[in-house]
């Protein structure tokens, strides 16, 4: 793992950065605006920026390296003059697995951007970063993004060279705009044994030919473009790849789709699971998708032979259930069978893992809620009446180089897997609302009280009772039932007692308290411990220092003087 060269003039941004003698610094926000769609190179231009200008409380780091040589960077957020990273609760988020996904990786920088600037402004941001750390890879894919934004394809997978049509050469044919207008979208094709014609209701829609009938114009529908390798298919080769989100080590599959030759082939996906399995302090995983506005857990088989603990899925129903109060989005984080029904079967998935695998409580946002899924007709009346009928480019004429005159239209891609531009800003507002009430609800362990009394009977006052209260204030339990109870991972939370010029009277310093349930708006559940201690030299200061440990609640300590002269 390598720092980031931070750059002290980052060209992108000078004119923001640059203030002249007397004004006041640049506002953080101007750093960067949500209004359009920002290239890999963007958004490290702009992590270098503002993790410089915040280096008090924040890190940036390469955790691996794409398929394609790109660096693949991860933010930390945390105050280290409230504790280290490493002693603290951790969330997770993350952005971009599928790379035309391009609003995900948006909304993760708007995340760390959010952090970071109203850190110190805002008393919330700021009471998080100060007992929590934030752990962010907003491009977990930047090779998908960076051709789903530097060129008019939508690329869900990284690019791993794959033969898809069989014919021993890779990448030979993919999609192309034909007439350079900045998009790829559908092209129709006159042929009499086509399987389309154009709904009698709608002249934008293409409708499925009934079975036998042979008195109409029919059409081949094709992705734009050529037959680059004259096979007589169109497209059937783009580049890569490897669907990220298919190749994790929880339920994968050789069966599955694009899941790659075996689970973590991929650096992307690798360097993932090595970042987040080396921070077990992590015990929430966020990460956001495009599209359909759903909030979702996992798993996404309905052959799996595992199930959810009751009372974990209860967390998950409640958490989605404030997400929905902020995005407006179907809660879809409960009933395991509900999300098979509506998600395709999928192998291999990062949140599978997260929760199956790493024992995290972990969920997905798909953002940007439309009226896909809901048929044609509730498609295009949502293009005419939200989109002003932006969304659909109608069909027109064009002079095909191998098929003569075609007709190109369809939707744009900046309506359906993410929004038009004018519309970034609210769908990254409301998400970022949800995520930070989701980060709120990290358990949190904390010495609630701790005090020392003379010991009875203890002649010399070297004797002491020192007594502890101890719980978690934090919403989620210190580990999920699932992690405890079904993969045996899930660490205890300790006490532990060290000592400085004292001893224990027939005592152990250390103490297991074993999962500590979370704070539901009453009192914490706590653990009253008491211990028996002798002062070794009266002349010299003595103390006892109680330190909770928790593995995804952090770690809190307390100092008891043990004082001759108190009563």
């Amino acid at each position: 793992m390598t720092r980031v060269r931070r750059k002290l003039a980052v060209v992108l941004f000078s004119s923001v950065l640059a203030c002249r003698p007397g004004e006041p610094a640049a506002v953080d926000g101007a750093l960067i605006t949500f209004d359009k769609y920002h290239t890999v190179e963007e958004f490290q231009d702009y992590l270098e920026a503002i993790v410089d200008r915040h280096s008090d409380i924040a890190e940036l780091t390469v955790i691996g390296l794409s398929r394609g040589r790109r660096p693949i960077l991860a933010v930390e957020i945390n105050n280290p003059e409230t504790g280290p990273a490493g002693e603290k609760p951790a969330f997770y988020l993350d952005g971009n697995i599928h790379g035309g996904e391009v609003l995900g990786g948006e909304a993760a920088l708007y995340f760390i951007n959010h952090l970071l600037t109203q850190y110190g402004v805002d008393d919330d941001v700021t009471r998080l970063i100060d007992t929590r750390v934030f752990y962010v890879v907003p491009l977990v894919n930047p090779d998908g993004r960076a051709i789903s934004v530097d060129s008019p394809e939508n690329h869900r997978w990284n690019i791993r060279p794959v033969d898809e049509d069989g014919d021993g050469a890779v990448d030979e044919d993919p999609p192309e705009d034909l007439d350079l207008d900045g998009r790829i979208l559908r092209m129709r094709v006159i042929d009499p044994d086509g399987a389309w014609q154009i709904s009698d209701d709608d002249p934008r829609r293409m409708v499925r030919r009934p079975p036998g009938e042979s008195d109409g114009t029919y059409y081949q529908v094709y992705t734009e473009g050529i037959d680059n390798d004259e096979d007589g298919r169109f497209n059937e080769d783009p580049v890569g790849g490897v669907d990220l989100n298919r190749n994790f080590p929880s339920n994968w599959s050789s069966a599955q789709f694009a899941s790659g030759p075996y689970p973590l082939s991929e650096p992307e996906t690798h360097a993932l699971v090595e970042y987040i399995t080396s921070r077990p302090n992590i015990a929430a995983i966020h990460t956001y998708h495009t599209s359909g506005g759903l909030l979702l857990r996992f798993p996404t088989l309905a052959d799996q032979n595992w199930e959810f603990p009751r009372a974990d899925l209860e967390d998950y129903r409640a958490i989605a259930e404030e997400g929905i109060e902020y995005t407006g989005y179907a809660n879809y984080a409960y009933e395991k069978q509900v999300i098979v029904d509506l998600m395709s079967p999928g192998h291999g998935v990062f949140n599978d893992w997260g929760s199956n695998v790493f024992g995290a409580l972990a969920m997905t946002t798909e953002m940007w809620s439309h009226a896909i899924g809901q048929g044609q007709e509730a498609l295009f009346r949502w293009n005419d009446e939200v989109l002003g009928g932006s969304g659909f480019i109608d069909w027109y004429d064009y002079d095909h180089p191998q098929l003569g005159l075609v007709q190109l239209g369809g939707w744009d891609r900046w309506s359906t897997a993410s929004p038009p531009d004018s519309m970034i800003a609210d769908e990254l507002e409301r998400n970022n609302r949800w995520v930070l009430s989701f980060a709120e609800k990290l358990p949190r362990v904390v010495v609630l009280s701790a005090s020392a009394r003379h010991r009875e009977g203890a002649e010399d006052g070297s004797h002491f009772d020192v007594r502890a209260t101890v719980g978690n204030v934090g919403w989620m339990a210190t580990a999920t039932v699932h992690a405890n109870d079904v993969l045996r991972i899930a660490k205890p939370v300790t006490v532990r007692l060290e000592l400085s010029n004292a001893e224990l009277v027939d005592d152990r310093a250390d103490r297991s308290l074993g999962v500590l349930p979370g704070f539901r708006g009453e009192d914490p559940v706590h653990r009253e411990l008491e211990w028996h201690v002798r002062v070794v030299d009266l002349s010299r200061p003595a103390s006892v220092e109680i330190v909770l440990w928790s593995e995804k609640a952090g770690v809190a300590r307390h100092v008891v003087v043990l004082d001759r002269d108190a009563g």
